[in-house]
């Protein structure tokens, strides 16, 4: 049974807010289906959203020991795109190109710094350092119940290299259920070698230290690949125009070369959960 670790709050990169958020009752789109990729555009006002995800989360990625976590949720869209959906694994983005149907733009992400004397398990290891990404995504909605999305992005930093993050989510608007938004679907994420061995890597030198502080480790050096496959979903309810509530899970299986580290296979687990609630509210600002 994994522990839930009482170590703190852990903040996360900021993602893109609950573009789900609360329309206005008199739109179209709000009275049928919110989550509608081509809800008719009615008001151009712009919005800001503020809230933020609390979640119980690995302590270090690989970890079997669980802690909580908090993420927040900051956007800035026009209301005729609150209704567009969205998901809590989708980056801060800004569309570029938008058709309603297709959608393309840039996408960044924050990574916090790994602190090797933080968990026992991490003993011996260097730290890793912030680490910033930056890249494109892409999202298609081939029918108003289904979103296929992509996030292509580099990062620097902490570490050097390139994650790709592919996600597909079906999509139910139930007014008989407290009119609630139902989503899940599956994940993957790929990831060059400049990622995976800066989380998972052992070097000769931190293999000798770890062991001279009793957690022996061999030395590792991790490719890249296949980073993790997995499946998530959550339950969105709009509780007013301005105020949006959600409940969210994930699961994250580890494959290759971070399954296969000493780091994961003696003191972690390659099996990943993180599951939360979130609040947001939405401030309708007056101007287009």
């Amino acid at each position: 049974m994994r522990a839930i670790g009482w170590a703190g709050v852990v903040l996360v990169a900021g993602t893109m807010g609950l573009s789900t958020s609360a329309v206005r009752a008199a739109d179209p789109a709000y009275e049928t289906d919110p989550t509608y990729a081509k809800a008719e555009a009615t008001n151009r006002e712009w919005t800001l959203t503020l809230g933020g995800y609390v979640m119980g989360q690995p302590t270090w990625s690989g970890s079997d020991e669980y802690e909580f976590g908090f993420k927040p949720i900051i956007s800035v869209t026009r209301a005729d795109r609150l209704s567009r959906f969205s998901s809590f694994n989708d980056n801060p983005s800004i569309a570029l190109w938008d058709t309603g149907v297709f959608e393309a733009g840039v996408v960044g992400k924050f990574d916090w710094s790994r602190d090797s004397s933080s968990a026992r398990a991490l003993w011996g290891l260097n730290d890793v350092d912030y680490a910033f990404e930056v890249g494109g995504y892409a999202q298609w909605f081939p029918a108003d119940w289904l979103r296929l999305r992509g996030e292509l992005r580099y990062g620097f930093g902490g570490f050097d290299g390139v994650v790709a993050d592919i996600a597909l989510d079906a999509i139910h608007f139930s007014p008989e259920l407290w009119g609630a938004t139902f989503s899940a679907g599956p994940r993957m994420t790929l990831a060059s070698s400049g990622y995976i061995d800066a989380y998972y890597g052992i070097t000769p030198y931190e293999s000798l230290n770890a062991t001279a502080l009793g957690n022996p480790l061999a030395p590792y050096q991790a490719g890249g690949g296949i980073y993790s496959v997995g499946f998530g979903g959550q339950v969105l309810k709009r509780f007013t125009e301005n105020i949006t509530g959600s409940v969210f899970a994930e699961y994250k299986y580890l494959m290759d070369a971070a399954a296969d580290s000493p780091l994961v296979v003696q003191n972690g687990d390659r099996n990943q959960f993180q599951a939360g609630v979130s609040l947001s509210y939405t401030f309708f600002l007056g101007f287009e």
